[in-house]
């Protein structure tokens, strides 16, 4: 007789285009009270956020060391033991039979290291970039009808800040021009890089609003006077 299927729940922890934080105890309450398996992205905040995954009731969560200033190609993947899981190719004892290959040690312990940093450093790096980002907010309201996106006073993504600016075609050249001068923004997530289709995040939480949206990301090496230089070269863009 064959086991009944389960519902795999998979969500991000915080949306990676307008910083919205997902409450992973709240959904972990809601999948056991429907025996549902729960899995939580969070590429973008672990690293800048405490996790004690000895006591939180969670399947499985991914990472990536790239979004803590650790090595890019190298991630995480957390199993509770509560879980079994079958690998998808037979083999590799040295990975406890879930997977054939080579372990990436470079990659592992850069990625070991660089987490202990980012977690010892957590607080006072957390206090610099609100800082930064609270800011940006302050002044790119010298800029006149700019609109945030998301909950930007709230509890949020403290490193991602997603703006938005009535559409013309100054705007819409606006991505092209601060990366030609050395300025790196998105429009969306890195994800959909190269594709010109928008952002469905942007369309359903402003549906019929014809605004063009801007993401910035910040990180603990960021300054003042380098938000001071994008606020000036928006200005002349503008």
């Amino acid at each position: 007789m064959q086991n009944n299927p389960r519902t795999f729940v998979s969500i991000m922890h915080a949306n990676n285009e307008i910083a919205t934080l997902l409450p992973l105890e709240e959904v972990s309450k809601l999948c056991r009270k429907y025996n549902a398996l729960f899995h939580s992205d969070t590429v973008q905040t672990m690293g800048h956020y405490p996790f004690d995954l000895s006591v939180m009731d969670i399947d499985f969560i991914t990472c990536a060391a790239h979004k803590f200033h650790g090595p890019k190609g190298v991630g995480l993947l957390y199993i509770s033991k509560e879980v079994q899981v079958r690998p998808l190719i037979e083999g590799g004892g040295q990975e406890r039979n879930m997977r054939a290959g080579t372990e990436n040690l470079y990659g592992v312990v850069g990625f070991a290291k660089a987490l202990e940093l980012a977690i010892t450093h957590l607080e006072t790096d957390r206090a610099h970039i609100l800082s930064l980002k609270s800011y940006l907010m302050q002044r790119l309201q010298e800029l006149g009808d700019v609109r945030f996106n998301g909950d930007a006073d709230g509890a949020c993504l403290y490193t991602v800040l997603n703006v938005s600016f009535p559409r013309t075609e100054t705007t819409e050249m606006l991505l092209m021009n601060l990366d030609m001068k050395g300025i790196c923004v998105s429009g969306g997530s890195a994800c959909s890089s190269g594709a010109d289709m928008g952002s469905h995040v942007i369309r359903a939480v402003a549906p019929g609003v014809d605004r063009v949206p801007i993401r910035f990301s910040f990180c603990k090496h960021n300054t003042n006077a380098e938000l001071d230089q994008l606020v000036e070269t928006l200005k002349d863009s503008l």
